[in-house]
């Protein structure tokens, strides 16, 4: 048997609520956020310049302030009291000035890395793999593009800059106590000493709870995506407390862990307050017992007060900017997890066997198996046939025997677990997804349809005719044998669409896609119940018009009324994993009938 180069069977499930995420460490989430800054080097580096001109006036006000009590003050020197006045006031302006300028340019930049980061992730989500989607509620996803890169937002454009401009004002602070006054500085700092043993203590902990938070928000928001697609079975089916009872239960998960969360960063501010009130208590009883043995002057105390309040008062600003910190580590965790995802659906070099080789058949199912992530059997066991150009096949076989699977296999929605789907006698795999998609049409029982208007449904992916005018593409619909549909729409190619469908019928949904895909004149149309929703007249003018198709299409028809695969030239048999064919009609419904083989 042949087996695939990468096993497409891929466990993409993101980490949720109900599961423990082992975080990444903050150096390692920091090299994860560099990359969205690189484009913004410039304006990054001029707010930490700024950061560093408010910084450095903060701490030379207090230095200014004490040498003007012992030496103008003391002397009674109202002159140099003035001029001193005027040096701070200087320096204060200047540091007002870079801290407005830093707050301006971090805005500009939290919005950039914003938007570049969902741009990031939505490209992303549109890499991976149709398992993917199948495995994660879309409600969850919208919650990582929004809610976690608006964290992120808030951490670069508030936090990140008031981070740094507080460790380095710490930083200069500590360096200005230790130089005034070692033994009294020492003493000014033990408490920080005690802060900072108990915040690597507790940070892994907020951490967890922060990220708690964020996945049972994205839990809420999946909750109330996937109530709200499904809301008309729950009024049909006069379930209104079921929809009331799951919502209650997300957001009660939601209302527990944003308090323990809450909980967990509003921990650090008493904590750091306390070490501030501790650190002046010290500096007041030692500075009052070192100016009476005369080794310590009262300009000196004030100054050292004051850069007391320069260290400690950072650092309860660190209190709340760390729990910000805490929050983007936590959101970036959530973002990297799909950032870090790889299709399991690459493009393969053409193989050289295929290079230039004539192809027996259009498509051909090589030796296939195929199961889902998680399924405990195999959907197809070595099926094995072939599908030649022009000719009209039929796959028939009870609800859940393997159809849409074979089909989507046809249409690279999914690959093979083991195996080979040959299309013109290249490999699927080979081909680029454009040029897939022009090959193969695929009409789906329930179409998707896109807010906009027919128009803009009809040529959804097909950038051939984007610069018709209206009139030129009902010219074309016409030639296609598709235009008569067009009359079953008031305002013809301007009728409103919405993705919700309202307002527009199933069968007319249909409709829309049978034009979208004959529009492309594929090589293969797969119709999988495309006629399952419609009127009988409508279904006999479709019919007319795949008739009417190019004789060069092939067509490959699912569905389970008799009369729609009647005139098929070939009818395969799918059930329990094997793909058979039918040959009659009457053959193939008694296969139906028992669910088995016949002989």
């Amino acid at each position: 048997m042949i087996r695939n180069e990468a096993l497409p069977i891929t466990n993409y499930t993101l980490s949720r609520g109900d599961k423990q995420q082992l975080s990444a460490p903050v150096g390692t989430a920091l090299k994860r956020l560099a990359p969205l800054l690189a484009g913004e080097k410039r304006i990054v580096t001029l707010a930490f310049a700024a950061m560093l001109v408010t910084s450095a006036s903060s701490l030379l006000g207090p230095r200014i302030i004490g040498r003007t009590v012992d030496i103008y003050i003391g002397s009674g020197n109202f002159r140099g009291v003035l001029v001193s006045s005027a040096i701070l006031l200087g320096v204060y302006l200047c540091g007002l000035l870079a801290s407005y300028y830093q707050t301006l340019a971090m805005g500009t930049v939290g919005r950039t890395v914003l938007f570049k980061l969902r741009n990031t992730l939505f490209t992303k989500l549109q890499e991976l793999p149709l398992a993917f989607f199948n495995q994660n509620k879309a409600g969850d996803l919208i919650s990582r593009i929004n809610n976690d890169t608006d964290k992120l937002n808030l951490f670069f454009s508030q936090s990140l800059v008031q981070l740094a401009g507080n460790l380095f004002l710490m930083t200069g602070a500590a360096i200005f106590l230790l130089a005034l006054h070692i033994r009294l500085g020492i003493a000014a700092l033990l408490p920080a000493a005690g802060v900072l043993i108990f915040t690597k203590f507790i940070s892994g902990w907020v951490k967890r709870r922060n990220l708690k938070s964020l996945q049972s928000l994205g839990g809420m928001s999946a909750e109330i995506q996937e109530s709200l697609s499904n809301f008309k079975v729950i009024v049909a089916f006069n379930r209104l407390d079921y929809f009331r009872e799951k919502f209650s239960d997300a957001n009660q998960r939601n209302f527990t862990a944003s308090v323990a969360s809450g909980i967990a960063n509003g921990i650090f501010m008493p904590v750091y307050g306390l070490a501030f009130n501790l650190a002046q208590l010290i500096v007041l009883s030692y500075g009052i017992y070192l100016i009476a043995a005369g080794t310590l002057t009262i300009g000196l105390l004030i100054s050292f007060l004051l850069y007391v309040n320069s260290f400690y008062m950072p650092l309860r600003q660190l209190a709340m900017l760390w729990s910000s910190f805490q929050l983007a580590l936590a959101a970036v965790d959530r973002i990297s997890e799909v950032l870090a995802l790889e299709s399991n659906m690459p493009i393969i070099p053409v193989a050289s066997g295929d290079e230039g080789a004539a192809p027996s058949s259009l498509l051909e199912f090589e030796r296939v198996y195929f199961s889902y992530t998680g399924g405990k059997e195999e959907v197809l066991r070595d099926a094995t046939f072939k599908l030649q150009r022009g000719k009209t096949y039929a796959l028939v076989g009870p609800t859940g025997g393997g159809k849409t699977t074979t089909a989507s296999l046809m249409a690279r929605l999914y690959d093979p677990t083991g195996g080979r789907v040959l299309l013109d006698g290249r490999d699927i795999r080979s081909y680029p997804p454009e040029a897939r998609a022009r090959k193969i049409g695929f009409i789906l029982q329930e179409p998707f349809l896109f807010t906009g208007t027919i128009r803009d449904n009809v040529l959804y992916g097909n950038e051939q005719y984007r610069n018709y005018s209206d009139e030129q593409l009902v010219a074309l619909l016409n030639e296609r044998n598709v235009g008569g549909l067009l009359s079953r729409f008031e305002q013809g190619l301007q009728t409103k669409v919405t993705s919700t469908g309202d307002g527009i019928s199933l069968g007319q949904k249909q409709i829309i896609a049978f034009m979208r895909a004959v529009l492309r004149d594929p090589e293969i149309l797969i119709l999988d119940e495309a006629t399952a929703n419609i009127d009988t007249v409508t279904e006999q003018q479709l019919e007319q018009i795949l008739e009417r198709l190019p004789p060069s299409t092939t067509k490959v028809i699912i569905a389970h009324r008799l009369n729609t695969i009647a005139n098929a030239d070939e009818i395969f048999f799918i059930n329990s994993g094997e793909i058979t064919p039918a040959g009659s009609m009457e053959h193939a419904l008694d296969m139906l009938m028992h669910g088995k083989r016949v002989s």
